[in-house]
């Protein structure tokens, strides 16, 4: 094969090289026109849903609107209404009386609950009225002359006295002239130093100004109680008063004379009484108000309230009407909630009455309201759900 045999060979090899590549790009490019073609046909020939989201199954409640009495939770200690310091306001050594001045003895109002040696001022009273006394008879004499008529007053006056007893009142005077009398010749004077001394006679005897039981006692018989000293400590019994500390938030529904009940440790009544005061301040770091409730035992609890016990209670203050009550987990940012109408949630603001540790009481609903009663994530305003408790039911 010349030169020019084998050139035109090679050129033809070339261009059938050519021809069958192009011939296999046009079979690729008309294959995937192809299944273009068919992706597109069996996207059209797929049926299209009105509602691509399907409805959220959750639980729901209805509401009841009616009457509701709030019941605020409370706890406090247990204070006696009257308990006194016991002081004397004398000097003396205690003596032993029908009771013994010990912790836990109980006194009836009036009792002597302490009694001090009173032997030296009371033989002093008895000098000082019988000097007045000698007084009084130097004078008789001179009132029968200056003062017709009265002598028979002041000599019956002058034969009721007795060292031993109170003085007697002395004999109203019917003219300025006469007390004038008296006054110039010590006998008014003289009369009320006795009476004075008296009133610090009786200082030597402490009495129980109210029924009680002492709590403490420092002093023991025989021993020196010194004027202003505190002897002990008188309990009343039988009338209580619980100090309790109120949120706030509580506080609008709270009203004096609220019925409160407190409960013991297992959750019996053990008392029962109302609101008597509420503090008119607010203690800034705890955001609570004192309220303090006046209290009684409870049926069969008599033995029950001691001061100082702690107990945990609730004020049942009146009915709030036309309101309802849920768990406070219904609810979201502040005061709203969803409701489900038509199979959409719909969020919707109440109004706050009352709020307690798990429940508030509130207005803005109608009965029969149905209430998303479960927390949901990322619920909105308009989602389609489907009651659960329906659900149940079909």
């Amino acid at each position: 094969m010349n030169l020019r045999q084998e050139n035109c060979y090679r050129n033809m090899n070339s261009i059938l090289k050519g021809a069958a590549r192009l011939v296999l790009g046009i079979g690729i490019l008309a294959a995937g026109v192809g299944m273009m073609k068919g992706l597109i046909s069996m996207k059209e020939e797929m049926p299209v849903s009105d509602n691509p989201a399907e409805p959220r199954v959750v639980r729901t409640a209805a509401i009841q609107v009616g009457a509701i009495r709030p019941e605020t939770p409370v706890e406090g200690r247990v204070e006696a209404l009257y308990r006194m310091e016991v002081m004397s306001e004398v000097t003396g050594n205690l003596l032993m009386g029908s009771k013994e001045f010990r912790e836990g003895m109980a006194f009836e109002r009036d009792d002597v609950i302490l009694s001090l040696d009173d032997t030296e001022s009371r033989l002093a009273l008895m000098a000082q009225k019988s000097q007045f006394l000698q007084l009084l008879s130097g004078q008789l004499a001179d009132l029968k002359m200056d003062f017709e008529g009265r002598s028979e007053a002041w000599s019956n006056y002058v034969r009721s006295i007795r060292v031993e007893a109170e003085l007697p009142d002395l004999p109203e005077s019917e003219s300025d002239r006469e007390r004038l009398f008296l006054s110039n010749r010590g006998i008014i004077s003289g009369y009320h130093s006795i009476r004075a001394a008296e009133e610090r006679l009786s200082k030597f005897q402490v009495r129980a100004p109210f029924k009680g039981i002492v709590a403490q006692a420092n002093v023991r018989p025989g021993g020196l109680v010194r004027a202003g000293q505190m002897a002990g400590m008188l309990v009343g019994e039988g009338d209580y008063e619980v100090k309790t500390a109120v949120h706030a938030r509580y506080l609008s529904t709270i009203q004096r004379k609220d019925s409160v009940l407190f409960f013991d440790e297992e959750g019996a009544a053990i008392a029962t009484g109302i609101v008597h005061r509420i503090a008119g301040n607010i203690d800034p770091s705890t955001q609570s108000a004192s309220v303090f409730c006046r209290v009684s035992p409870s049926k069969g609890a008599s033995n029950a309230l001691r001061d100082g016990r702690f107990l945990t209670g609730e004020v049942r203050s009146d009915a709030l009407t036309d309101v309802f009550e849920i768990p406070l987990t219904w609810m979201h940012d502040g005061n709203r909630v969803f409701e489900v109408s038509d199979g959409k949630l719909a969020e919707r603001e109440i109004d706050v009455l009352f709020r307690s540790r798990s429940h508030v009481i509130a207005r803005g609903l109608n009965s029969g309201s149905l209430l998303l009663s479960e927390s949901l994530t990322n619920a909105f305003d308009g989602m389609a759900v489907r009651s659960k408790n329906n659900e149940l039911q079909d």
